[in-house]
């Protein structure tokens, strides 16, 4: 990918809008200084009056959200303004007149949509940075002179720098292939070789330029573009100086490819006619600068002291028949009844005064809002609900995101291990019989592959023993060291440890002791790891007849092994019993210790099921990372029988529990119709989520 010259980049348009600041703050101290020295004015003789206005200059800053409206996430029916990436704003102002205002300000911040749907998937992220010039319109003529909040309108003139990139590769570099059943794999739906596809996860890391990629044919447009801002807000003085203001500004640009679509793309990437446009929702504080006054001589009251002191003790400021001296509740409203004291009654304390009150006769100690009505269950169900979500509003569509939590990274020490197989297709049988004898083995997953380790030593010597034990047995070990449950060459630092091993004088004898496992099951299609998340020893192995079989447990004695095959049924796996293994081989039971005997062959019919009754159908209706959007919230509640499943980056509701996915399909396609358009059907197995399609394999 070619190289970005300097003029590509944002920090060279910042340079531009801090030289244009530069030179209006220059400007209005200038007008500023020269109109505190002005001399007062004499109007036909009169004294002279000092002039009430005076160029004043103000700087601002403040934080804000984008929004963005184009091509990219076009059906914007259930788009928030307010939910999207976070931006600033720093300004400069002067009034320019009592009502009007001028400014330059410069923005910087990130735009961004995620489009996921049945006829697209598109996303893209923008680094935008606008730097202009802006009127700002008081309405001061139509306000009261003792107005608080001021309204306002602007509208002004900028340029607009984008930098537009795409999500089309995972963090191991494999592409994005949306699949019609909702999931993202990395090959292909149509591929011929789809059957080997595997689940993949987007990561949300924008790496590939829009422009560079050139999809569309388009080449290497400009990044940079005009556009008109028109924006309403608010501004509320603070005192000493500082001002807040908050508004939303919407900024039309000239351009129809900052999310690096038009009406001129292809293929299902076509747009539609009409510039991108976004929306700048913010609020900041602002500093006006101080300016020299002149003094002016203090006003004299023809009151004496004590006429002073006698007003203040007997006044009644608020007119409610209370003293100001004994009044506990000072400016009570015109007309309020009030006790003693001076402040409003409260009839039915309630903690809302009764001319407040909107629900005057609360039963005593029942929660109540600020206008003194009781909070009900199910307004209570709704606060807990935006509790339990509380953050930035961000609908999440992506399918992907709904098997299971994220699991948290714990840092552990180095530790050394021996690898005494592995595998990415199936493994023969004998093997099977030489891993499963080991009593310690254990299964490490690395991206496709599964490796089977033995041991956990702090130092390779340890490790490299072991090595030499399980040669003797016919394996063929590799010392390897493991690092937050991954896998780690040491080769070189094996072959100098083994320099200074002394070897043993004879061959390893073997234990001959016999190892008792719990076979789960064998399964023609691996089953989701969800399934078996509580089963902390687990061993997967994929024999060379295709199947996939499940062990736990690894004991000495038969009795022990034969009460954790009872868990195990209890926990609905219905295909459990007991196999042996002694010198890697496969024993019967009774060798092992028991009366009865199993299964003698590995090969034998694939034996393994999970209880059906344990298998339900669910629809998921939506996935919210922050609020839940009020109508949607209570649309859910309408519904009834929404289970809330909380993971570290999302909440996600899933609605009824079906015992066949025919039945939820239809209440699917009902949810559908209310406007939760991306709801799809899943499978839960013991409170776990797998896919629809593993579950409908399961009840077969």
């Amino acid at each position: 990918m070619p190289k970005r010259t300097v003029l590509d980049h944002v920090p060279f348009r910042w340079f531009a809008h801090a030289a244009l600041l530069a030179v209006v703050l220059t400007t209005s101290s200038a007008y500023s200084q020269a109109d505190t020295t002005a001399q007062p004015v004499s109007i036909d003789g009169a004294a002279p009056v000092e002039n009430a206005f005076r160029l004043r200059p103000s700087l601002g800053i403040g934080p804000g959200m984008f929004a963005f409206y184009g091509d990219v996430g076009r059906d914007h029916t259930k788009y928030s303004p307010l939910v999207t990436r976070v931006g600033f704003e720093i300004r400069a102002t002067t009034p320019i007149t009592p009502w009007l205002e001028a400014g330059i300000y410069a923005l910087h911040g990130r735009l961004g949509v995620n489009e996921r749907g049945l006829e697209r998937n598109l996303n893209f992220e923008s680094r935008i940075t606008t730097g202009g010039v802006r009127f700002q319109y008081n309405f001061l003529q139509l306000l009261r002179k003792d107005h608080v909040v001021e309204p306002f309108i602007n509208v002004g003139f900028e340029s607009v720098e984008f930098l537009t990139k795409t999500d089309l590769f995972d963090n191991q570099g494999r592409s994005y292939n949306y699949w019609s059943d909702g999931t993202i794999r990395d090959i292909a739906e149509t591929a011929p070789n789809a059957t080997d596809a595997v689940l993949v996860e987007r990561d949300y890391t924008y790496e590939s330029d829009v422009r560079e990629s050139n999809l569309d044919g388009f080449g290497k447009y400009l990044e940079r573009t005009w556009a008109i801002p028109v924006g309403v807000g608010a501004r509320m003085d603070l005192g000493n100086n500082l001002d807040f203001r908050v508004g939303a500004t919407m900024h039309f640009t000239l351009t129809d490819l900052v999310d690096g679509v038009s009406d001129n793309s292809i293929e299902n990437r076509k747009g539609t006619a009409g510039n991108d446009r976004f929306l700048y929702s913010s609020f900041s504080i602002g500093y006006t600068i101080p300016m020299a006054r002149k003094a002016q001589k203090a006003k004299k009251t023809p009151l004496s002291t004590e006429e002073l002191d006698q007003l203040a003790w007997l006044g009644d400021e608020d007119s409610d028949g209370v003293q100001d001296i004994h009044d506990k509740c000072p400016h009570t409203p015109a007309g309020v009844k009030v006790d003693a004291y001076g402040c409003p009654l409260d009839g039915d304390q309630d903690g809302v005064p009764d001319h407040e009150d909107d629900e005057p006769n609360t039963a005593l100690g029942a929660p109540v809002d600020e206008q003194g009505v009781t909070i009900t269950d199910e307004t209570l169900l709704r606060s807990y609900l935006a509790y339990r979500d509380s953050g930035n509003v961000n609908t999440v569509n992506s399918r992907v995101e709904s098997f299971g939590p994220m699991k948290p990274v714990v840092k552990t020490k180095r530790v050394y291990v021996v690898k005494v197989g592995s595998q990415v297709e199936g493994i023969t049988e004998d093997l099977i019989q030489k891993i499963l004898s080991l009593p310690d083995v254990r299964t490490v997953e690395q991206g496709d592959s599964t490796y089977y380790v033995v041991g956990s030593y702090d130092a390779i010597p340890e490790a490299l023993r072991r090595e030499l034990e399980l040669r003797g047995v016919g394996l063929q070990p590799v010392v390897m060291a493991e690092e937050n449950g991954k896998l780690v060459d040491v080769t070189a630092e094996a072959d100098e440890a083994r320099k200074k091993l002394i070897p043993p004088t004879s061959a390893p004898e073997t234990s001959g002791e016999a190892i008792v496992r719990v076979q789960l099951g064998a399964f023609r299609y691996p089953l989701s790891r969800d399934i078996f998340s509580e089963i902390k020893d687990l061993v997967i192995i994929k024999g060379d007849d295709g199947l996939t079989r499940y062990y736990t447990g690894s004991f000495k004695d038969v009795n022990p092994a034969a009460a954790h095959k009872v868990q195990m049924l209890l926990k609905g796996f219905n295909g459990a019993f007991l196999v042996a293994f002694r010198d890697g081989k496969r024993i019967g039971m009774k060798e092992a210790g028991a009366k009865l005997t199993g299964p003698e062959n590995l090969n034998d019919k694939a034996s393994g099921t999970i209880d059906r009754s344990l298998i339900r159908f669910r629809v998921q209706v939506g996935t919210f990372v922050g609020n839940v959007p009020m109508e949607d919230m209570d649309k859910m509640i309408e519904m009834g029988d929404i289970k809330p499943i909380v993971s570290a980056d999302a909440t996600r509701y899933f609605y009824g529990q079906f015992k066949d996915r025919k039945s939820a399909e239809e209440a699917k396609l009902v949810i559908a119709k209310q406007g939760f358009g991306d709801a799809f059907v899943v499978g839960e197995v013991n409170g776990f989520i797998i896919p629809a399609e593993e579950a409908e394999e399961l009840m077969k």
